[in-house]
């Protein structure tokens, strides 16, 4: 009640009080125990009376809210009602949801952890288990040389690759111990590899899930049933949605882009065809030259008629050798969510936020800052190079400390059995600083603020 004074007083424990109460409303001159805060008490029979009711204008509401005044026998009580006849829906008629949120057809800025309860409560016995996902390179090499690419720092050597007998060995023993998912991601094109579509099939009899990101150019189009049959997704590294911008952008020639186009329109008829239920999807890594190819690439995977366009952040190294400023990403919010707004029910459109305002703040992130102090994702999620050695995640390729074995030499179950990769994990566990040690990011992350907060509980849990 903004237009009231503020009346001091003492309360019966000597306490100042300050009260509101309105110069025109009557007081009880006997107002009974004095546990109140004031000793002031509004004669509540008085303002029944239609000459000594408060102009109810004059107490504060908020706005489209009009204010009455109730009688029940002696008391007068005041009721909120919205300030017009046809507002939204009106509540207490118990028809069911007048709003539906749209089912999350994929979960691009996140993590599906507790999907897997059976692992978190073997990593929390100290059990030994097998990764939920595996992403993995092929090769060691490409036939692009995108400006954002991060196998970059990681040694690329042309010609070498994960041969095809530790490749569908390995797979085999990923059947065997359980890994639900692989990602044929990694620091080379996996398509330069061409055991790709036999261990593709092989993977998909045992039961295990598998995917690609692939520039898509060399892709065998004669093998493309065998992938849309048995691979979740396929996602095609594009970050620019004009011929021009692909030149600029992935460094390689305009009729590459238009090959690309034309082997996805096709990837897409096919698996209508068929019934395939493979997702196919674009991806951009945003970096300021690509700032531009946004929108455009929008609205040709729209065209295309593919299930999504994501657009990520680009990984640098933790000394910086790619160059990138996250901060730049703070200045292209509103043509993301323009990008965003192209999605229909049938195609997604999405930035995976939490990581590109690493430099602001999100679920992950403070000022560049992770919010969380241990790294407990790596066995939960592995990363194995494309020459088949085995570590626990990407930016540690090539360093000794963190190698576990090499598939061309070591079974992948007797590694996960061993003794040496729960070594490796514990001690990135114990000695891995990942606000000085870890790049901005990283492909962990969301599982480890995850398992950080289950490490690391609120008081009184039990008051969910």
């Amino acid at each position: 009640m903004s237009e009231n004074k503020p009346k001091e007083g003492i309360n019966r424990f000597g306490q100042k009080t300050i009260t509101m109460i309105p110069v025109e409303a009557p007081l009880n001159p006997n107002p009974g125990h004095k546990l109140r805060t004031s000793n002031v008490i509004v004669n509540r029979q008085a303002l029944s009376s239609g000459e000594t009711l408060i102009d109810s204008s004059r107490l504060d509401k908020v706005a489209g809210q009009k204010i009455e005044f109730y009688s029940e026998g002696n008391q007068v009580g005041v009721i909120r009602v919205a300030d017009q006849e046809e507002g939204g829906p009106v509540p207490n008629q118990f028809t069911g949801p007048s709003y539906r949120n749209p089912r999350q057809r994929f979960r691009f800025d996140g993590h599906k952890m507790m999907h897997h309860l059976d692992r978190l409560l073997a990593w929390e016995r100290g059990e030994r288990f097998a990764p939920v996902h595996i992403d993995m390179g092929l090769t060691k090499f490409c036939n692009t040389a995108c400006l954002y690419c991060y196998a970059v720092v990681q040694n690329m050597t042309r010609g070498t690759l994960i041969e095809r007998e530790a490749l569908l060995s390995y797979i085999e023993d990923c059947g065997r111990l359980g890994v639900r998912s692989i990602g044929f991601i990694g620091d080379g094109e996996p398509t330069l590899n061409p055991a790709l579509y036999d261990a593709t099939v092989r993977a998909g009899e045992l039961g295990v899930d598998t995917s690609m990101a692939t520039n898509g150019l060399l892709l065998d189009m004669d093998r493309a049933h065998d992938l849309l049959k048995n691979m979740s997704w396929i996602r095609f590294n594009l970050s620019a949605g004009t011929r021009e911008g692909f030149r600029r952008v992935h460094q390689s020639k305009e009729e590459n882009f238009d090959l690309l186009i034309e082997k996805i329109r096709a990837l897409v008829q096919i698996k209508k065809q068929y019934g395939y239920k493979c997702t196919l999807g674009l991806q951009m890594v945003l970096i300021p030259e690509c700032f531009d190819e946004v929108l455009p690439e929008a609205r040709l995977g729209a065209e295309l008629g593919v299930d999504y366009f994501v657009i990520k952040h680009c990984s640098d190294s933790e000394y910086k050798e790619i160059g990138i400023n996250y901060e730049d990403y703070l200045t292209i919010g509103d043509v993301l969510k323009e990008a965003e707004s192209y999605s229909t029910a049938d195609y997604v459109v999405q930035a995976k936020w939490n990581k590109i305002n690493a430099a602001s703040e999100s679920a992950l992130y403070k000022n560049g800052i992770r919010k969380y102090d241990v790294c407990h994702g790596t066995p939960f999620l592995l990363q194995i190079s494309g020459n088949g050695k085995v570590y626990p995640c990407g930016p540690f390729f090539n360093k000794e400390r963190f190698y576990i074995g090499d598939l061309h030499e070591q079974s992948f179950f007797d590694m996960v059995m061993g003794d040496r990769y729960w070594a490796v994990h514990r001690d990135v566990t114990e000695s891995v600083d990942v606000h000085k040690d870890c790049a901005i990011g990283c492909r962990q992350d969301y599982v480890n603020k995850f398992l950080w907060d289950l490490k690391n509980p609120p008081e009184h849990v039990n008051f969910i």
